[in-house]
């Protein structure tokens, strides 16, 4: 362990942290309601697809592909359409397509090169993870996903099954994520430090009390790698 650095162990959700979910679903909803012929508020309905999809998830467990074309189903029920399995299944078609955030490579290479382990806790299938990291281009050394661990965040399995498999002590462990209500507030109830993103300049709500509040993931740069030692001047 490099003991010189506040952490050993990075973990980050991936959709909204490293990867622009809401850009991805506002598109998605989008071209299905043009496809309907609905004259839609993407952005307003992206909102309440994360409702209707963590509702779903609380059910008994089902791969993610699957919550999300349900979850898509009923979205679209509450705007009197009802689709058919193709476009239901827009979302996991279209995810492995989604863009990282600008600084994602940036600021991961940067904590790479600083001696930090990286995992992702997502609640995704195991091939959409790796697609989307392929898109990222950094090697993590740790993928746990809901089909891993047949459970969905807030639940607690992804952070029970990383912390089993490193032997990382919690106090070493800073988890970085969008999401107050599916990261900040269960990591935070393990005893885990934790950064949010909060891209959208959000209000947090009581509860989650992050250690770091953050607009993007540069920060994390400054506070996580330490400053390179000053050259000594020559004498002459």
């Amino acid at each position: 362990m490099t003991n010189h650095l506040p952490y050993d162990l990075i973990t980050f959700d991936c959709y909204g942290t490293l990867i622009d979910w809401s850009a991805g679903i506002r598109s998605a909803i989008e071209k299905t309601g043009a496809a309907c012929g609905l004259r839609l508020d993407p952005a307003k309905l992206a909102d309440r697809y994360i409702q209707v999809e963590m509702a779903v998830e609380q059910g008994g467990f089902k791969k993610y592909r699957e919550v999300q074309a349900l979850a898509m189903k009923l979205l679209f029920e509450e705007q009197g359409e009802r689709l058919n399995s193709k476009q239901a299944s827009i979302l996991s078609r279209s995810l492995p397509r989604w863009k990282p955030f600008p600084e994602t490579a940036r600021v991961l290479k940067a904590l790479r090169r600083s001696g930090y382990r990286l995992a992702v806790l997502s609640n995704v299938d195991d091939l959409l993870l790796k697609r989307s990291i392929s898109r990222i281009g950094v090697r993590f050394d740790r993928l746990v996903t809901s089909e891993q661990v047949r459970s969905y965040k807030p639940r607690t399995r992804h952070w029970e099954r990383i912390l089993a498999a490193t032997r990382v002590p919690k106090g070493r462990v800073l988890h970085v994520a969008a999401s107050l209500m599916h990261d900040i507030i269960p990591a935070k109830t393990l005893g885990l430090a934790c950064a949010w993103i909060n891209r959208n300049g959000s209000k947090p709500f009581a509860g989650a009390r992050p250690n770091h509040v953050f607009a993007d993931l540069s920060p994390l740069i400054p506070l996580l790698t330490p400053p390179k030692p000053a050259r000594r001047s020559r004498k002459r």
